[in-house]
């Protein structure tokens, strides 16, 4: 019986479940809705309302090997005098005054567009980016969830600000579970080979791979084919804008060097995947600590009742 490349992603996905770290997950979680208290209290009618929820984690495409649980305090527009302002007063406040026995205080850091915030839990440190957004216009937030952000200095770059909404990120991949998938497991290939590339990047691609289709395979193979395929043919011109505000451009994220790079191995994976299909394990590994003997009984389970075979118990006479 020859490799079978649906089943072994179908497998990638699974050793890849955020079930598997369940219990480091609703502790993070608790994490994350002490620091929305926390904001709350702190700024008290400076806030709209309590943060929300954004991230990979809030979207349902995050992986175990690398997950988020980043939130995003809504500001009122009279809260600060500038935004350069409010994105300070957050930072400030989580390096000088926030305590918390599992938080790591020197970690704490200013990012372009949030306050990261590092916490030791069971031994895993989890990342939370605390990103702080200003209303447009006085008691807008509520009808539009437009929001302003400071972006910080960078290298040669001048500080500057970027509308966004963050809610409507998190509404664009909603019901679109063939994307989520695939999405995941480019995730999964990204974390493997340590290729840095913004994961809002892949989601918006991975859309639009879906939305140019004129027809949708029905295997897992076929969508991540598809997918891998627009991205070598088209990555290089795309142009990629935040559905909450065409002006920021997601695809200049990667210079032109990086987008020659990323077709460069989209087109090498496909074509050693053809090749040999066996090198698709190599590409799209699965996560061994959670792909156990147990784990591959149940799976091994699963595909017979799919095919309608009833197991039936070992007798060793």
């Amino acid at each position: 019986m020859g490799f079978d490349k649906n089943k072994h992603l179908e497998n990638v996905l699974e050793s890849h479940k955020m079930k598997h770290v369940d219990d480091l997950m609703k502790k993070s979680i608790i994490k994350r809705e002490e620091i929305k208290d926390a904001l709350k209290e702190k700024f008290g009618d400076e806030v709209i309302s309590r943060a929300i929820n954004s991230g990979s984690y809030a979207k349902h495409t995050a992986i175990n090997t690398k997950f988020d649980i980043d939130i995003c305090q809504p500001f009122r527009y009279k809260g600060f005098g500038t935004l350069e302002e409010m994105a300070d007063a957050v930072y400030d406040y989580f390096k000088n005054e926030y305590k918390d026995e599992d938080i790591v205080s020197y970690k704490t850091k200013k990012q372009r567009v949030s306050t990261g915030l590092t916490f030791l839990i069971d031994g895993a440190e989890i990342q939370m980016d605390v990103v702080s957004g200003r209303e447009l216009l006085e008691d807008d937030y509520s009808s539009t969830t437009r929001l302003n952000l400071y972006v910080r200095p960078k290298n040669l770059d001048p500080a500057t600000s970027t509308q966004t909404n963050i809610q409507k990120h998190v509404d664009l991949i909603k019901g679109k579970g063939d994307e989520r998938c695939i999405i995941r497991l480019l995730k999964a290939w990204k974390v493997s080979s340590n290729t840095d590339i913004k994961s809002f990047f892949m989601e918006l691609i991975t859309i639009r791979a879906f939305n140019a289709a004129p027809e949708i395979p029905t295997d897992m193979w076929g969508k991540l084919e598809m997918a891998m395929e627009f991205i070598r043919d088209n990555v290089k011109t795309i142009r990629l804008e935040d559905p909450a505000n065409a002006n920021n451009v997601v695809s200049d994220t990667l210079t032109d060097l990086e987008k020659e790079m990323l077709s460069q191995k989209m087109d090498t994976m496909l074509r050693q995947i053809n090749d040999n299909e066996e090198n698709l394990k190599i590409y799209f590994p699965l996560n061994k600590q959670f792909h156990s003997e147990e784990e591959k009984k149940k799976l091994a389970a699963l595909e017979m009742s799919r095919r309608g075979v009833v197991s039936k118990p070992w007798r060793n006479d």
